[in-house]
């Protein structure tokens, strides 16, 4: 396993679809700041879901803290199951990783977390498989153990 390749597809994967989702319920509902709030209360506790209780720069520093680390540690269980694989199977590995993800994450962790549960919909299913599939694409693209197999 790669853990070059490991590290910048799970930052990569955690930016693009952090920002990606941010930007579609900004889009949708004005609302840009409640997924990063709710990945927040991971940390701060369910007060991070109130602006007047959380000002919006700590929401959103702890929310993107939070997610990047999980990112990172997801993109590592990622890179250590599709490893050398190829590209195809890590994109779709990926993506089927990311479902699993997100069943894990909505369905065992609204229990420890019940503003989780609200957030069960299309969308969050979306944003995981798309995590997970930018996860896995880019790992093996970045792979260095798999190309050098190949040089002799």
């Amino acid at each position: 396993m790669d853990k070059r390749a490991a590290f910048i597809a799970g930052l990569l994967a955690a930016f693009v679809s952090l920002a990606g989702g941010m930007g579609v319920l900004q889009f949708m509902h004005d609302n840009a700041m409640g997924l990063p709030r709710l990945l927040a209360t991971i940390v701060l506790g369910r007060g991070a879901l109130d602006a007047d209780v959380t000002p919006h720069a700590t929401a959103l520093a702890a929310g993107i803290a939070v997610h990047l680390v999980l990112g990172l540690v997801f993109a590592f269980v990622i890179s250590f199951t599709l490893h050398r694989w190829g590209f195809w199977v890590g994109l779709i590995g990926g993506g089927l990783f990311g479902l699993a993800l997100y069943a894990i994450n909505t369905y065992t962790m609204s229990r420890f977390f019940p503003e989780f549960f609200y957030y069960r919909s299309w969308f969050m299913v979306g944003l995981h498989v798309v995590f997970g599939a930018l996860c896995g694409g880019i790992y093996e693209s970045l792979e260095r153990d798999r190309r050098s197999i190949y040089r002799g």
